[in-house]
């Protein structure tokens, strides 16, 4: 049932994205066949979640702030929609555990290394743990770029090829260390917006 309303909810956001959004979609090549692997993408709009839906072609499973988890039906619908709850600023294992098993089920999860939402044009400084569930399931990153998403013309998703962060993997990283890492990658990402 689970997966029946993901399809739906998936499809009925693509009709949206093609027609009222007018997404443009670079990169799509890139996207593995397979899971696992972990995207990562820029945060500037409630819209950023299924909009990425709609074009990885696997269920993407998603943290999310645990608020918004509070209202029983929401709660409920979202984790139909593959999404799970994260106590932010708490280092929250439970969440943890969960996107470890995800990924280890050669699922996809998806992240937001910033953490939040930030105007576009203005990323945020990413989160030092954001890459850590990637080195330890030893799982792709999949670096995305969105902009343009709330202004007229097109929005666009350009889609990077995938980092694997293979000489981290086994390693016990300092907080300097996971901060470095994931300023890579969210330089990456800046990177495919300025393209």
């Amino acid at each position: 049932m689970a997966d029946l309303i993901y399809k739906v909810t998936r499809n009925i956001f693509k009709v949206y994205a093609r027609l009222i959004m007018r997404v443009e979609v670079k990169g799509v090549e890139n996207i593995p066949e397979s899971g696992p692997f972990v995207v990562m993408s820029n945060h500037i709009s409630y819209l950023d979640p299924p909009l990425i839906g709609s074009i990885i072609p696997q269920k993407v499973h998603y943290m999310a702030k645990a608020e918004l988890f509070e209202n029983r039906i929401v709660g409920a619908f979202l984790k139909k929609l593959g999404a799970f709850p994260l106590k932010r600023g708490t280092g929250d294992s439970r969440a943890f555990r969960k996107a470890i098993k995800i990924l280890r089920n050669d699922q996809v999860l998806g992240i937001f290394p910033e953490g939040t939402r930030y105007p576009e044009g203005s990323p945020g400084e990413p989160h030092s743990g954001s890459v850590m569930l990637a080195i330890m399931a030893k799982s792709p990153i999949l670096p995305i770029g969105i902009k343009n998403i709330k202004r007229k013309g097109r929005t666009k998703v350009i889609i990077g090829e995938p980092l694997v962060l293979e000489e981290y993997f086994g390693k016990k990283l300092s907080k300097e260390e996971r901060q470095e890492v994931a300023n890579e990658v969210m330089s990456k990402i800046i990177s495919l917006l300025n393209e």
